[in-house]
């Protein structure tokens, strides 16, 4: 859960993640966010200790909305999905560049834990990995409900080319987006869905 903050505070971090989506930590002014807050920098210094602090809140941020995301894609494939395994984690995927062109905290979140500012390295780090220790258990759940035949060691593996997925299109919505990571997105799935056809056929 995102803690309480003022209104103040949380205006100053709605421009914020957008500011450090669009420049990086290192490129960020604390005296433009506090304008385009509405306010002098001295007053930003009431609500945020300095630049790592009101940092780390918006990534606090990024994670908390880019896990409900998560949260509701799992949800609706748990009320949507056949089974068979195919459709395991594919909402999430399917949905991720339209979230990425609607969400400045996707946008940030992304550029944070590829390119993290070193003075906050081990706390983006730790942050990020928890989220996509998440992500797993919840693809680890969903590929067990879809596919119950299958052992836990290759529901596991999968989970690990899920991940592998998840990040080569993260790659992609960072450094590319558009047709090729579409292309990306579709070769990568048939992959997954092929083998997973394999595996249950032999499980069942």
């Amino acid at each position: 859960m995102m803690k309480k903050r003022s209104a103040s505070a949380d205006n100053i971090c709605a421009v914020a993640v957008v500011h450090f989506s669009e420049h990086g930590y290192d490129a960020s002014s604390l005296s433009d966010i506090a304008a385009q807050a509405g306010m002098r920098k001295a007053s930003l210094y009431s609500h945020f200790a300095g630049k790592d602090a009101l940092f780390l809140d918006v990534f606090a941020d990024a994670l908390a909305e880019e896990q409900a995301f998560m949260d509701s894609c799992f949800a609706d494939e748990a009320a949507l999905a056949e089974p068979g395994g195919h459709q395991a984690g594919a909402l999430y995927c399917d949905r991720m560049a339209q979230r990425y062109a609607d969400s400045a905290h996707l946008r940030f979140l992304l550029r944070t834990a590829y390119l993290p500012p070193s003075p906050l390295r081990v706390e983006v780090g730790t942050g990020y990995e928890a989220l996509l220790a998440q992500l797993q258990q919840y693809y680890v759940q969903s590929l067990t409900r879809l596919a119950p035949t299958l052992s836990s060691p290759r529901i596991d593996l999968y989970a690990q080319a899920y991940l592998g997925i998840v990040d080569s299109l993260h790659v992609e919505l960072i450094y590319a987006g558009g047709a090729a990571l579409q292309q990306r997105h579709a070769a990568l799935w048939h992959i997954l869905s092929d083998s997973l056809s394999l595996s249950t056929c032999k499980s069942s």
